[in-house]
This record gives structure tokens, sequence and C-alpha cells, in this order.
């Protein structure tokens, strides 16, 4: 029997000199063969490989340094780092340097998906160490959604949702608990005590079967904040909003000013007034002043850096900030006096900038109006002071629309939507319309962050920026080849983000529109907050940063800061160093708000399914894995997966490359992008899965 990986790894990491593989092979191969050489001419030469392979190996992540011939161990083979679990238990811990450690499911020491693990590395096989989890660090989380599966007198035993891998765990029964049906859910934490194998819970609650429990299974999947505490910070803030002074304070309640937001908005970031004379456009874009009542380093401060992001879930809100900050008194409401951190814009009748500036102010907001009431007002052009006010706004958002379209801005036709309630329980899933009163704020807020990034840019004043990298070359061919299989041809030249413009435009109204537009946002990089004006690819703009959204999004708040100690003539308040943990956290937090707000989607999608087994449906194939492919309902916001197995007429290849399912023996073919009928064939509540057929 040869020599394991293992036996060299556990020999080199218990070295404290200096070491070269002939004194391992004498050390470890002369002593196996009970032969006392010094050379390693008579050792099996496959010992003698592994010996080398796995020095070199190790040497290759930084594990070894080398001097001549000889190698030293730089460091202890330990590591932490977040371990992975997938489906089938077997983890794999990635380290910061893009090396991989695969962990067989024997050796996860209980460990969960996204915990925070200590690993000793034990072996290395087929190009890849192994390692054993030493402990457990940091569980990701201690709370998990769970289903009853089996119980006896005094325990009952649960399945964990939403984690990978089989995990079952078991709880103690209490004469508090109800006792509950197999299949029921419930919230439990985990201790840490083990019986027979398996972890010992604490049942939080357990939810009755018709309770709607959807909003809680999400926040407790994805680890969300509860509710806010007290905030001494808070205790006199009566007395300060009732005496709002505006000294020091540009006073725009004279100024027409509105404000447009959804029907069911209680946090009002922006309002928006426009002069228009002399084929001058002055615009004013007043963002609530939350850096006035949040300050750094205090308790709110700190709370809303954990939370970096308001989380929207359906008619559920987890609000960055307290309520009575957040719905009342940041707030732009109607007809009260707020304070403000102002954007002043003057644009000719051609919507190119003239000039900007920037005040604290104070306003008074004249009308709250919603989007369908905004956009009903410009469409009846009637006469009155407000409607000639939102037409000429509109004529400036489409100006500026226009001028960033030509200027490189890549437009995507993707179309929002949302989950319908009535009386609380959910009804439908429907796309959002999108209307002329959702371009006019979105261009005007578009501007504001574009002058304000440039200006702390331009001014060396330290600040979080929002980055979106362009799309690299191996993904702008993979989008041509796809383009090109819907006889779709992208230019290789000129300025990237026209060219993706033109083959929108081109497809705008035909079959391929959704996915089309779909592919393309796949190929983007994902955006995030740095610390570095890069640019924005997609919206083409050479600055950008968010400032619009302080009562919501954390980096917005930070951005603040940073724009007033410009105009106070202060020290910046934040080095680089600073910002740039700041960014990431941000960064982090909003990707787990992005999923969250998925997910939800997905399982209203499969409660709204549930009962619609064998109907049929149009659907338009969406994207292509390793075990099926993805389709969109034509209709309806839903989506779902064709898996293989379900393909029976025919042995299926997946082409990825070629965004194609063929069929082997009679060449059936199904591309991304083809329309096809399908059936719905099963819905997972479990699993968060809606899989169809083929028709």
């Amino acid at each position: 029997m040869s020599i394991s990986s293992k036996r060299i790894i556990s020999y080199i990491d218990s070295q404290e000199t200096s070491f070269n593989a002939n004194r391992i092979a004498h050390d470890l191969l002369a002593k196996k063969s009970n032969k006392k050489k010094k050379t390693s001419k008579r050792f099996n030469s496959r010992d003698v490989d592994k010996i080398d392979q796995t020095i070199k190996a190790l040497y290759a992540i930084g594990y070894l340094t080398k001097n001549k011939k000889s190698y030293t161990k730089s460091v202890d083979f330990v590591l932490q780092g977040i371990i992975k679990i997938n489906s089938s238990g077997n983890g794999i811990l990635r380290t910061e340097d893009g090396n991989e450690i695969i962990i067989k499911k024997e050796y996860t020491g209980k460990a969960h998906n996204n915990d925070l693990v200590e690993v000793r590395i034990t072996s290395y096989n087929r190009d890849y160490f192994q390692g054993i989890v030493n402990k457990i660090i940091k569980r990701e989380r201690e709370q998990y959604f769970a289903k009853v599966i089996r119980k006896t007198n005094r325990r009952i035993f649960f399945k964990l949702l939403d984690t990978s891998g089989e995990v079952e765990v078991y709880g103690n029964k209490s004469e508090e608990d109800i006792d509950p049906d197999i299949g029921d859910k419930a919230i439990v934490k985990l201790c840490n005590r083990y019986h027979s194998g398996l972890q010992e819970c604490k049942i939080v609650r357990f939810f009755l079967p018709d309770e709607n429990y959807d909003v809680q299974r999400i926040i407790c999947k994805h680890s969300l904040p509860e509710q806010h505490e007290d905030y001494e910070e808070l205790s006199d803030i009566n007395e300060s909003i009732n005496n709002i002074k505006s000294e020091n304070r540009k006073d725009y309640r004279s100024l027409y000013t509105i404000t447009i937001d959804g029907e069911d908005a209680k946090d009002f970031d922006d309002a928006v007034s426009l002069e228009f004379d002399d084929d001058k456009y002055r615009l004013y874009i007043h963002i609530a002043d939350v850096s006035d009542f949040v300050k750094i380093g205090g308790m709110l401060d700190k709370e809303a850096l954990r939370r970096t992001t308001s989380f929207y879930l359906g008619n559920c809100v987890i609000p960055m900030l307290p309520e009575i900050l957040s719905n009342d008194y940041c707030s732009l409401k109607e007809g009260e006096d707020r304070l403000v951190l102002s954007v002043e814009i003057c644009f000719d009748k051609e919507g190119n900038e003239l000039e900007c500036a920037f005040n604290s102010g104070i306003i008074k907001v004249d009308k709250r109006l919603t989007y369908n009431e905004a956009s009903d007002i410009i469409l009846q052009k009637k006469r009155t002071e407000l409607s000639r006010l939102l037409n000429d706004m509109y004529t400036l958002s489409d100006l500026l629309k226009q001028k960033r379209l030509s200027e490189g801005r890549i437009d995507l036709t993707l179309a929002d939507y949302k989950i319908v309630y009535i009386d609380d329980v959910v009804k439908d899933i429907e796309y959002c319309k999108r209307l002329k009163s959702h371009i006019l704020i979105e261009e005007f807020m578009l501007s504001a962050n574009t002058v304000v990034s440039r200006t702390l840019r331009e001014k060396n004043i330290p600040s979080i920026y929002r980055i979106h990298e362009t799309i690299p070359e191996e993904k702008r061919q993979v989008l041509r080849d796809f383009l090109s299989s819907l006889n779709l041809h992208m230019r290789k030249k000129g300025d990237i983000g026209i060219v993706i413009q033109e083959i929108i435009d081109k497809v705008a109204g035909n079959e391929f529109e959704q996915v089309v537009n779909f592919i393309v946002l796949k190929s983007f990089m994902q955006a995030y907050y740095g610390v570095e004006s890069t640019g924005h690819f997609g919206l083409g703009f050479r600055d950008y940063t968010h400032f619009t959204s302080p009562i919501r999004r954390y980096p917005d708040l930070v951005v603040h800061r940073c724009l007033k100690s410009l105009g106070q003539g202060s020290q910046p308040p934040y080095t680089k160093d600073e910002l740039a943990i700041i960014a990431q956290k941000c960064s982090e937090m909003e990707r787990i708000a992005q999923a969250a707000e998925r997910d939800l989607i997905k399982l209203a999608s499969c409660r709204l399914m549930e009962n619609c087994i064998g109907e049929e449906y149009d659907a338009i194939i969406s994207g292509i894995s390793k075990s099926g492919f993805f389709v969109s309902l034509i209709d309806r916001p839903f989506e779902g997966m064709v898996p293989l197995r379900f393909l029976t007429d025919d042995y299926y290849l997946v082409k990825e490359d070629e965004f194609t399912v063929v069929g082997k023996k009679l060449g059936r073919r199904f591309r991304v992008g083809d329309r096809i009928v399908v059936r719905l064939k099963s819905i997972e509540i479990d699993t968060i899965r809606i899989d169809f057929d083929v028709v």
C-alpha cells in the first residue's frame, strides 16, 4: 500500500526546522519498510512523486517557504473561513486567495452552511486539499425554520429547512408547547448539546397549520434584524422637532414642492421642485437630512450600520431606522416643516448641466402624490399650477434620459413585479406598470447622485461610491454567442453601452425581448459600494453614488455626512480605511436584502400555484443548467424549472455554451429564448421549488 498524503501533511505540519523531499522519504518510507536507508533510490517512485506533489501544492498556496532545495513551514495548516455545505452534506471552504479545501460529510463537525469554522488541512488528492473541521467559531445563525418529522412522548424531531444537507435536530417537549402534528412548522434555536449524534434545539415557537408564516420564515432564513429597541438619543426628539429653526439653512418653503411615491409608501426620502424660465430649468432635489438626527458613533448610528438597509418583504418592512424617524420626523410629509439636504442643478433647454449647488435647507411639502396620480395629471395636461409643474418636470426628465442614452446608458425593459395583498393575504403577483412619473423621479434622483459623486471626487473628500464595472471580455463573448443563436449580431466596435442598447431597441416588442434583456442583465457585473469613483457602466456615468435614500440606505447617510463636511468647511468625517469597511458591509447586506426579497417572491409564487397542478401555460426558456432548463411564464411573473428527468422521450444532452438542451436520438432542441407550452408538475413549499414538464 502506497503512503497517504495524510501522513505526508501530518509529518510536514510537525516539523519545526527545514526539510526536503529526501528527508520526508527517509523518515516515512524507510520506517515503513523497516530499512534505514539515507537515499530514496529504492523507494517506490509513486510514493516519491506523491511527496513531491504535496510539497509543491503546499508551497503554491503559501504554506511553505523555500530556500534553495529546502522548505520551511510558514504557517500552521489551520485556517478559518465560511464553510459551504451542499445538498449531499459535504462541505467546501474557500480562502480569500481562491484556494479550496474539501471537507467530507463525516468531517464537517456538525457545521451548517455559512458557519465560520476552523479547518485543519489533512490531505491532498487529485489537485484538491481536504480537511476536517476542528471547531465551529460562529454559527451563521442560531435560529432555523424547521418541520416536525416525528415525535416521541418526550421529544420532537425536526428537519431544518432553508439550509443545505439533510439536517435533523431534536427538541424536548415542555408543558407550554402545543402538541404538533407531523409536518407542522416551527422556529428552533440550536443548542450546543448532542444526543445520539443529533443536535439539541430549543423550540422558540410553533406555527398553526393555517397561519401565514412565510415572512417569518424568510426573516429566519436570512437572519434579518429584529424590531428596534428604545434609544436614549430619541428621548427628547419631540422637543427638538417642534423647535425646528432655519438658522444656517436655506429656506425653500416658498417653493412649490411635491413628493411622488408608491401608494403604500410611509417613508418619504425625497421631494422635488422646479423653476423654468428663460429657457433654463432649475431643479431642486430635496433629500431628508437624516444625518441631523443620527450622529456618528451613537447607538442609533451603530444599529443603522449593523442593518445598513431597510428590508422590504411584501407588506412587511424591517426599517433601518426606528419608525419614529423613518415614518415621521425624517419623512418628508405633506404640510410639515422638514430638514433637508438639497441639490440645486441648472440645465439648459437641451438638458445640459450649467451649474449646481448644495445647501442644508428646510422645506414644507405642498402635495404628496402617488405615481399613478402624477402620471394621470401628466397625461391629462390640465392647465393648473400642479399640471404645469409636472409637465415641465416630465419634459426635463425625458431630455435627461434621451441625452444619457446617447452617451452610453443601458435601459433594460425588464418589468418589476410586486405581491398583491388583500387583508394581509397574498392574492397575486403582478407586473408593475412603468409610468411617466417613475421616469421623472428616476431621472431627477440620478441627476442628484451624479453631481454629488462628481463634487466629492473633485474636492478629494473621502466618500462611498456606487461602482458598476464594465462587462469583462469573456462575458461579452458569451453574450455575443447567445445573440448570434437568435440571429442577432452585436457590433464589436464602438461604445459597449451604446452597442448593447442597439440590441435592446432592436428586440423591443418581439418574442425575444424579455429573454434578451434578462441575458444582458446576467452578463453584467454586480454593482457594489467602494471608496474609489470608478464609474457606473450600466448607467453610463463617470461618477455615481447613492445620495437620495438616507432613510433606508446607510451609504446614502454616509454620503450626506461627507457632503455636509464640504459645505461646513470641516474635516471629512471618515478616512478611506473606515469607509472601505463600511462599503464592504453595505455591499454584503444589500445582497442579503435582495436574496430575502427574491425568496419571498418565490415562496408567494409557490403558494399561489399550489392548487394549479396540471394546468398549462405559455412560457419562454430563460436559462440552461446541468439538470434542466428554466422557464418564465409569459402572462404572469412566475418562474420554474423543467428538470431533465421529466423529458422522457429521449436522452437529452445539456450544451450550456450553446444555450440549448438537445435530444441525442431524435434531435429535439430546447433553446434559451424559445417559446414553449409547459404543464405545472409539482410545487414544493419546503424547498421553495416549482417544476414544470413540457406539453
